[in-house]
Parts: C-alpha cells; structure tokens; sequence
C-alpha cells in the first residue's frame, strides 16, 4: 500500500500551495496583518526539520536548533545593517532500513550531528552577503542516537533503530559563504520578488557550490528587514509564500563520506557529484513573532539512495 504514498508528498504540496497562495492574496489586499510597530535589535527561535510527517523516515530524518540573533548598531563597516548569529543544533541521519544489526543489509551509515554555528551577515539595499563558521562533533559522542532511540522507545512506541555501524567520533570544523541579490518585479501589498544566491562550503564535513533561485509572493518587508533572509530590526507584518529550486556541485559530504581529513569509520559512502534541490515556504510575521512552515526536497545523495522530503517548523520571537 505503500506505493500510493509516493505522489502523495507533491499532491500535498500542490494543494498546499493554491490554498496558501489565496489566503496570502487576500489577506495582503485586505492588509489585515497588522501587528505592534517597533524597532527590535534581539530574536530567538527554535526551529524543528523532520521527514516522519511525509511517511518517511530515512536520511536527514530530524533536526532541532535553538538560535539567537543580534543586530548590530554599528557594525564592522560602520553599518546599521549587520547581523550576528550563534546557533546550537543537533542533526540525525539515518539509513532508510533501520531494524537489523547487520551493518551489510545498510545503505550508508547512521550518524549523529551536534554543532555550534557563529555567523555574520551584512545587508545592502538589493543585496546580501553572510559568512558562518560551523564547529561540530560526529558519531556517538553527538548524543543524536541516543536521543532517536529514546524517542522511537518511549514515545513513538515502535521498534527502536539499531544504529549498528554508527559513524566514528570526530570533530569538524566549517566555513559557509552565501551572496544574494533580490530584484522586486511587483510590489506591495501583492508583491512578487526573486532572489539568486550562490553558497560556498568548505571544511570537513561539506565541501560544496550551491547556486539557487528563489521567487517570494505577497507581503514583503525589504531585504534589510525581512524574514525572508531572516533579518531582524523591524516589526511590520509580512505574509508570503516561496518557492525554490537550486543545484550543489558537491566535492565532499563528511555525513556520508567521513570526515575529509581522515575517518575510520565501518561504513563509507561515495556521495553523488550534483544534487537537485527544491522547496517550498510559508512565512508571517506578526509583530514580534515570526513564524515559517517549509517543505524540502533534494535528488538521491548517493548511489541507490531515494529521493528525499522534510518539512520545517520554527518559531521565533524578537526582544
């Protein structure tokens, strides 16, 4: 019966899309977002990644991040536009048969991902530019195994999965570069924009060149203020969707191939050279609350692997 699943995550999307696509038109033409006006310099939000909702539970399976974002009042080129980021994360990867103890019958391997993300970015009028430093921890030592057995034992109360073969410890280390320009076609209260951005990954767990495209429709603060790009400083409503489509060249995925300085790990596996990916957001801010609900899709990873969909939830409030 399964089988007639495999639509069923698009058809949803699809539908998902006219529906909140009406609703953002409306409510944009009526203006009824309003919300308290100020000027805010603190936010912190959690966001949550996980495939369990589209009946999947298999490859990037879950993610949990607190962050905290602080704006600048003069920031390193004496601009009001700049941003600090500090972010604490947890990623669980899986492979898509998890109930065996033999580390053959396994596709690619488990393995736990914890890490601390500082960044900074600096916004001009139609443009973007953000750097991140990434320190993490792999394997056993992440705790994200521990965590999916205990959830699947005393909550989902499934069989648990094995993690036989689970990726060695290792500490990795990160740098992740992204610039964006966004062009306004259409404006306010229904307005359209499309952004293209190119991302830069290098260190020991990602070595990749993401280029993408991104088309926002609805109400929308401009890039300095919006939660498009995650931008703080400002409480005036925002409500639209996006979608999004883009392509990584990839010279090295350390969650599937170890880290690149060198891993000993049982099980490793060669990553496919370029990966598609696509996805879809809904995002409204409302006074000092931002929320955003997500839908991410990416090509097979690697040889024999599935395509591959999440979804994301984050909330976040400004101080």
């Amino acid at each position: 019966m399964w089988t007639n699943f495999s639509q069923g995550p698009f058809n949803f999307l699809l539908v998902l899309i006219c529906f909140l696509g009406g609703t953002v038109f409306s409510i944009a033409q009526k203006g009824e977002i309003g919300g308290e006006r100020a000027t805010i310099r603190n936010q912190i939000g959690l966001r949550h990644d996980n495939d369990f909702i589209l009946l999947t539970d298999r490859y990037y399976t879950a993610g949990l991040f607190l962050t905290y974002r602080h704006r600048l009042e003069k920031g390193l080129f004496n601009s009001e536009n700049e941003q600090l980021t500090f972010s604490l994360g947890q990623e669980i990867i899986t492979p898509s048969y998890l109930i065996t103890e033999d580390v053959q019958l396994l596709d690619r391997a488990y393995v736990g991902f914890s890490a601390l993300r500082s960044g900074w970015s600096r916004v001009g009028r139609n443009s973007l530019i953000e750097a991140n430093f990434l320190l993490g921890l792999a394997g056993k030592a992440s705790g994200a195994g521990s965590l999916q057995r205990w959830y699947h034992h005393s909550v989902m109360k499934t069989e648990t999965p094995t993690w036989v073969g689970e990726m060695e410890n290792s500490v990795h280390y990160n740098l992740y570069t992204r610039y964006l320009y966004e062009w306004q076609l259409v404006p306010n209260p229904f307005s359209i924009h499309i952004a293209a951005q190119s991302q830069f990954a290098f260190g020991t767990r990602d070595i990749y060149v993401h280029p993408e495209l991104v088309a926002y429709f609805g109400r929308r603060n401009p890039l300095s203020a919006s939660i498009a790009h995650n931008q703080i400083g400002s409480t005036d409503s925002e409500i639209f969707f996006a979608l999004r489509g883009g392509y990584r060249l990839v010279g090295h995925n350390g969650l599937l191939e170890g880290n690149a300085l060198g891993d000993d790990s049982v099980l490793l596996v060669a990553s496919n050279t370029e990966v598609v990916y696509a996805g879809f957001d809904f995002q409204w801010r409302y006074g000092r609350n931002d929320y955003w609900v997500g839908v991410r899709y990416n090509s097979p990873e690697f040889e024999g692997a599935r395509s591959h969909q999440y979804v994301i939830l984050s909330y976040t409030r400004g101080f």
